[in-house]
Parts: C-alpha cells; structure tokens; sequence
C-alpha cells in the first residue's frame, strides 16, 4: 500500500463527473415519485369530500395520513441505513411505496381505508429524502453541496408540478385512484438504481469494507483510479455508535440537533400547509377546477427554482444567511397573499411563497447533515426529518381547522406567514454561542 489517503479530503479534490451526473438524476427522479405523493392526494380533496362527506379538519387527514408514515420512515431511516447502508435502504423504500401506490389505486375507495394506506406509503416515501440528503453529502465536494442538493430536490418540486398536471388531466375523467395508478409507474427506478447508483464511500470505510470503498473512488475520480487500487484509504472522524439517538442529543450536539429539528417542524408545517391547501384556497377564490390546480403546479414550480436558487445563494453567502433572508421574504409573501386577493397580486405573491418557502428546505437539510459524522449522519438526518414531520402533519390538518374556525384563507395564511418568521428566528440559535458539533461543520 502507498501512503495513506484521507478519504474526506479526497472526496475534495474530486471534480464532478458522470457518477456524480448519475447519481443527482436518479436521487431527483427518486424525490419525483416522493413530491408526488406527497401532493397528489391534495387533489383528491375536493372530490373525496364531496363522496365521503367529510369536514375541512378529515379532508386534511388525507394528505397528513400520508405524512404520518413519512415520519415513521425518516425515523427508521438512520439505524436502518446507517447499519445496512444507503443504497439497500433506497432500494427498499421505493418498493415498498411503489406497492403502497397500486394497493391505494385499487383499494383505497373509502375514507379508513384511503388513510391505511396512505399510511403504508408514506413509511417507505419517508425513507427516501433523507438517504438523498445523506448520500449527496457523502459523495459531493462541500463547496457543491448545497447547489447540487437544490438540483437534486428539483425532482421533489417537479413531483408536485407532476402531481399538479396528472391532476388536471386524469381526475375529471378518470376519477382520482388514476393518480395512484400513474405513481405506480415509477418502479423501473429500482432497478436502475440497483444497477448503478454508487454506495457512500465513507460508510464503507466505516463499516470496514475498504475494497469496496476504494472502488467507488474510482468510479468518482477515473483519473485516479490508479492510485486508489493499491491507496490505504482512511476516515478521520469516529466510527461509532451507528444510529445512535440518544448520541444525537448528547452534549455535542444537542443544541444543533434541537435547532434543525425546530427549524424543520416550522418548515414543513409552512410547505405542507400550503401546498395541500392552495387548490381548494384558489378554487373559493373564484378560480375553476382546471386553473387552480395548473396555478398549483406554478407554485410547485416556483420550488424547483427555488431549491437550485436558494441553494446557489448558500454557496456563495453562506447557509446561515442565506436562509434567514430566504425565510423572512417567505413570510412576506405569505402576508401578501392572506392580505391581497387580486389575480396579478395571487399569482407573484405565490410564486414568491413556492420560491422561498419550498426552495429554502434543502438548504436546511444540508445544514443537518454537516452537524454530524458518517457514523450517525443517516440517523441525524433521518431524525430531523421524523421529527420535522410532525410539522408536516399538523399543517393541512390544522389549516382545515384554522378555515372552519375563521372562514376563508387569511387565517391560515397568516399563520404560515408566522412559521417562516419563527424559523428565522430560531436559526440565530444555530449560528451563535459555543460551537455545536465537535465534527467540522461543511
């Protein structure tokens, strides 16, 4: 063997290549299937609760059904992939949520049992963000990170557009269970993955597999691939306590674990909450079936430039503020939007929302992942998601509730214009004091 090589340094010095290409297309079309889902029973909503008779609060249910198993997967995610790895974990989840889909297609024609299994889905969906988010950290140069996570979530935001324009052209026609059967489709990405889709180097070095590691080098630097077949590859950072929760709340870490997760919860309450509810907001705003649910996919849109945008702006002025900035003109358009109704206004302050207020997560989701080492990075990201989710969850539930309380929009616009104020506000936590992680943060 040749002198020894620090693998993160390595990963360093590696440029983008092909692998890399590869790889952020097949965690964005992963992260397609997942924003579709997740979007797709909002446009379920308006017919369901006709047939089904249901409430403002039980409509909510069935987009929070979903995200409840959202964050029972990104729980299991972190011990799950961080002890049997990130590529069988991914494998793993979208099987599961590719079944979960043709089962609801099939059989999700009542209330209890449309919520079962949204459920199901979701377990398997939940897993699918965090490994992307771990994945790109462990195989992307920290100086690209956050743009090409943006590039990566672009497939998130597309989901929605997908889900937004399968909407429009299947629901009035063929009845909303097409749109399951459409998310069904996406399970030829199993084998491609499986294929082709490189484990994370750093876990296999972790985990004591250094051939395996020195291969994937290789494949992500053909230019050294010479050297890395006879290299001593070694990590610099503990190897312990894989999936360790309770390590994510030791001294180290726990104000940093406890910020994210925070941060999180206020984010997702903010996107889901919107995103589930903008449909049926722009259709008692006087907008037909098919325009609200095209200016839904505008919004979605908006997210795609957003993630690229926002995580741009991240690389060059750093995450901290970046986000803060972000997050505060978010909250403006929010305020804008519940103040305003007028078509051009409806319009700008929504693009305005879907770019700040969807584009701003991966940025954050980065931000976690560079609190912790490969040992626990899956289950620290894993964990901020779960938890998060919880924001997720209350969002469209408690969106319906604020709208029986206070009829119309501005209330629960109002209060997602608030969200995105305490997230900014939280996020001072994270970049004052003593540091927060004895791990270099990226």
């Amino acid at each position: 063997m040749s002198e020894p090589l620090e693998l993160r340094a390595e990963l360093e010095r590696t440029p983008l290549g092909a692998v890399h290409v590869f790889t952020i297309v097949t965690l964005s079309c992963a992260l397609l299937f997942d924003g579709y889902n997740v979007f797709a029973p909002a446009y379920v909503i308006p017919s369901a609760a006709k047939a089904w008779l249901l409430s403002p609060s039980e409509s909510g249910l069935l987009v929070s059904s979903g995200l409840v198993g959202f964050m029972i997967g990104s729980l299991a995610n972190g011990p799950i992939a961080d002890r049997l790895g990130r590529k069988p974990t991914l494998l793993g989840a979208l099987l599961v949520a590719a079944l979960m889909n043709f089962a609801t297609a099939a059989w999700g024609d009542s209330y209890a049992r449309f919520l079962g299994l949204r459920l199901a889905t979701g377990v398997g969906l939940g897993m699918i963000l965090p490994i992307s988010v771990t994945l790109v950290n462990e195989l992307v140069p920290r100086r690209h990170v956050n743009t090409v996570m943006g590039w990566v979530m672009t497939g998130w935001s597309l989901g929605g557009v997908a889900a937004a324009l399968a909407a429009n052209a299947l629901v009035s026609s063929r009845g909303w269970p097409a749109l399951f059967a459409v998310g069904a489709l996406a399970a030829p990405l199993i084998g491609v993955a499986a294929l082709a889709l490189p484990e994370s180097p750093q876990l296999l070095l972790a985990r004591r597999r250094p051939k395996e590691a020195r291969a994937v080098m290789a494949r992500l630097a053909p230019a050294r691939a010479q050297a890395y077949a006879t290299a001593e590859l070694v990590l610099r950072e503990p190897t312990g306590h894989a999936g360790s929760f309770a390590r994510l709340l030791s001294g180290g870490y726990r104000r940093g674990t406890l910020v994210v997760w925070a941060c999180t919860g206020l984010s997702l309450f903010a996107i889901f909450g919107l995103s589930s509810w903008i449909p049926d907001i722009l259709l008692r705003r006087g907008a037909g079936m098919g325009a609200s649910f095209k200016l839904s996919a505008v919004l979605q849109f908006a997210g795609v430039l957003g993630g690229i945008g926002c995580g741009w702006a991240a690389d060059r002025a750093g995450r901290e503020r970046a986000l803060s900035v972000i997050w505060l003109t978010g909250a403006a358009a929010l305020a804008g939007l519940a103040l305003l109704n007028v078509a051009a206004s409806n319009l700008t302050f929504m693009v305005l929302a879907g770019f700040c207020v969807i584009g701003a997560q991966p940025v954050l989701n980065n931000r976690t992942a560079a609190l912790y080492e490969t040992a626990i990075r899956g289950t620290g990201v894993g964990a901020q998601l779960g938890v998060g989710r919880l924001g997720g969850i209350l969002g469209p539930y408690l969106g319906g509730w604020l709208q029986q309380l206070f009829p119309g929009s501005s209330a629960l616009l109002l209060c997602l214009a608030a969200t995105m104020l305490c997230c900014a506000l939280c996020l001072q936590l994270l970049s004052s004091g003593p540091a927060l992680t004895s791990y270099p943060a990226r």
